[in-house]
């Protein structure tokens, strides 16, 4: 059975951060990153538990082209994104999403 993927109300605000970051420095910069989370999340809806626990229930999935990192939890019923981070970020900026 394929976990449904949820992304909370945080990691959107994160994705919406990034892109507009991105946007502020090429038009064609948050095209790219969308489309490679959608990848990197097809990767999570795959094989859920590829990826390894990083803190507590945490997994986290890279994304290759830019240094953001997808941190996830599986769930019962589907597979919840946490939060997308910048990896220069304090750790504790994801953390305490736990």
């Amino acid at each position: 059975m394929t976990l449904q993927l949820r992304v909370s109300r945080e990691a959107h605000a994160d994705i919406t951060e990034a892109v507009d970051w991105l946007r502020a420095r090429s038009e064609e910069l948050p095209v790219r990153f969308r489309a490679e989370l959608e990848a990197v999340y097809g990767s999570i809806v795959e094989y859920p538990d590829m990826y390894p626990v990083v803190y507590r229930r945490f997994r986290r999935a890279l994304l290759r082209k830019f240094p953001y990192s997808v941190f996830y939890v599986v769930e019962p019923a589907a597979i919840v994104v946490m939060g997308v981070v910048h990896q220069a970020r304090n750790e504790s900026t994801w953390q305490r999403r736990a």
